[in-house]
């Protein structure tokens, strides 16, 4: 869905139709069937993995996340009954440092913060698009510590925002 806003918005706005989103316009019927019907999360069970593009907001059941929270946001704000909501706020608390598990999360979407370290979430994004780095992890087996891949940027392919 998000996929297909993005294409009818750059087709009828010119303001989104600016070199950013210029891609989108390329796309044919089939491109955006294909990528409005991949998944928003991939589960390893065997490895008690979840790989999310953005985020999981801690207490809300993997089922009853917002497609638009795992694909934007960067961190959570509590409210006073301690419930998380999502946040796009790069200033914003670390959904991640709340993320208790069961499920040991894999996520990017927020080179701000770089490499992100906490026991049940690893945030991999560290500036590849910024000049920084393009991070992997390697997962053998269910109990081992990811063995992580970290390659230099050949360039700084977009400025980041102030």
């Amino acid at each position: 869905m998000y996929m297909q806003m993005l294409y009818e918005r750059t087709k009828c706005d010119s303001d989104a139709s600016d070199e950013e989103y210029s891609w989108v316009r390329a796309f044919q019927p089939a491109d955006i069937e294909f990528l409005t019907n991949l998944p928003y999360t991939i589960s390893i069970p065997s490895h008690n993995i979840i790989i999310v593009h953005a985020g999981i907001v801690p207490g809300v059941s993997l089922e009853c996340q917002w497609p638009y929270d795992m694909t934007t946001m960067r961190g959570v704000v509590q409210d006073s009954d301690g419930n998380y909501t999502a946040t796009i706020d790069k200033d914003s608390g670390l959904w991640a440092a709340s993320w208790f598990g069961p499920q040991h999360v894999y996520f990017g979407h927020n080179a701000s913060n770089g490499l992100q370290r906490h026991l049940y979430a690893m945030g991999l994004d560290t500036g590849c698009v910024y000049g920084g780095h393009l991070t992997g992890a390697s997962i053998s087996s269910p109990n081992q510590q990811p063995v992580l891949y970290c390659i230099p940027a050949k360039q700084v392919y977009r400025v980041p925002d102030k």
